[in-house]
């Protein structure tokens, strides 16, 4: 319990982090700013064992952005159930989950 509650914390921090150093995220896929686009993406990436969105791949990133998506994917039921407060819900977005499965959480 006390690990996933610092992995919270070291998440949290890092997506500020994140959030600070590149101000306001890229709109340029089609899933990040078409919500109808993201719920189709949302749906696809249904993992079959947990019921649950999986998150994009780690390595598909570097540094902190690796880091934070690492974190995602192992506490992805945490994320679930904190809401995201980068105004990300007019994409469709509707927990911190979401933004971790496409490149949103890459800042």
């Amino acid at each position: 319990m006390l690990k996933k509650i610092l992995s919270v914390f070291i998440f949290l921090i890092l997506s500020s982090s994140i959030a600070v150093a590149n101000g306001e995220h890229p709109k340029t896929l089609k899933q990040e700013t078409d919500s109808k686009a993201f719920k189709i993406l949302k749906e696809k990436s249904i993992d079959a064992k947990t019921g649950m969105p999986k998150t994009l791949d780690p390595h598909l990133f570097k540094g902190k952005a690796r880091q934070a998506y690492q974190i995602a994917k192992e506490i992805p039921e945490v994320l679930a159930q904190i809401p995201c407060f980068c105004d990300c819900d007019v994409f469709g977005h509707e927990n911190l989950l979401d933004c971790f499965i496409d490149q949103h959480g890459a800042g």
